[in-house]
């Protein structure tokens, strides 16, 4: 019996060839609507959290050692390892005591130098580099200052700022100029941590690692803020966004606004799929009619178009998933 409908419908489908393609295309269609955006938008998820976060110049975890000072670096490898983990990066900074007169006539009295790595730290926070360009991580006793710093000391992009060390005055170059300080505090002057852990004689040494997690549930996030406590041990302090907070409750209606868009997204390739069969059905109703005058039954009938949906479904889905995983790899960033 399934026989009969399978040469029926081949013979259909074989002798409507224009209007074949076009249902096999809106179903490759509605399929690959529903598999990319799917399969895309956790990475947009994942990296709108990640931008909201560096621009608002916060992340979900600070950690430091709780006596304040300086520890090892496979404490960064640690946290990194801990699943639930997206991106993390450590520093190492020290206030630097500004002699009397060290930079003139300019009213400084304390610096902070900051040693990071350039590549996983602007994973965490935007450095809106006004002048110049931002620290790379081959930079030789390179440095970026704020602008505010920059006019204090009469200094441009280029020029070279001398800083005090133990081992005496080091001079580095200026390469980049970051926006005014907004916040009070001392002046910070960014550099890569290696020439920090150099200079301060820490060698692979950090003060503090930041991380951001993959997550903003509130169950999993304390639950790898558990973990991340457990592997660390109780000689490291934990901080950060905690549930509460407002920008984590505006990432959570982010993450609600993204998941009613892939539900939407689903709603709209079936609508397409959808409509695509019950036009095929309306336009039918002659054939329909012919094959029922013949003494073909509805069971019949209603196989016969089965079938054909199911041949067609097959073909049009399996191409849709291979568009939808091409152009998901495609515009996927890591």
């Amino acid at each position: 019996m399934f026989s009969f409908e399978l040469t029926m419908a081949a013979r259909e489908l074989s002798r409507r060839r224009l209007r074949t393609a076009l249902t096999t295309l809106a179903i490759t269609l509605g399929t690959l609507v529903i598999f990319s955006m799917n399969m895309l938008l956790p990475t947009i998820l994942k990296a709108f959290q990640s931008n909201i976060l560096a621009a608002s110049g916060q992340v979900d975890v600070t950690i430091t050692h709780r006596t304040g000072e300086a520890f090892s670096r496979t404490a960064l490898n640690t946290v990194r390892r801990v699943p639930g983990v997206s991106a993390a990066s450590g520093s190492l900074s020290r206030t630097l005591n500004i002699p009397d007169k060290f930079y003139g006539k300019a009213n400084v009295s304390a610096l902070t130098l900051t040693g990071i790595d350039p590549a996983t730290a602007q994973a965490l926070r935007t450095y809106n580099v006004s002048e110049g360009r931002f620290l790379r991580s081959d930079d030789p006793l390179s440095a970026v200052i704020t602008e505010s710093l920059a006019e204090t000391l009469g200094l441009g992009v280029g020029d070279k700022l001398k800083v005090p060390t133990a081992d005496g005055a080091v001079m580095l170059k200026v390469v980049g100029l970051l926006p005014a300080r907004a916040l009070p505090g001392n002046e910070e002057i960014l550099i890569t941590l290696n020439q920090a852990q150099k200079l301060l004689d820490l060698t692979d040494r950090l003060n503090s690692i930041e991380a951001n997690l993959d997550t903003t549930d509130t169950a999993q996030r304390q639950a790898i803020l558990d973990e991340i406590k457990a592997d660390l041990g109780d000689d490291y302090t934990l901080g950060g966004l905690t549930g509460g907070s407002e920008l984590l409750g505006n990432l959570r209606t982010a993450q609600t606004a993204f998941n009613l868009f892939g539900v939407l997204s689903l709603l709209m390739g079936g609508f397409i799929i959808l409509n695509t069969f019950r036009t095929i059905v309306a336009e039918r109703r002659h054939d329909i009619g012919m094959l029922r005058a013949i003494g073909a039954s509805r069971r019949t009938i209603l196989a016969l178009i089965l079938v054909e949906g199911l041949v067609q479904g097959v073909i049009g889905t399996s191409i849709g998933i291979a568009l939808g995983l091409l152009a998901g790899r495609r515009h996927h960033r890591p």
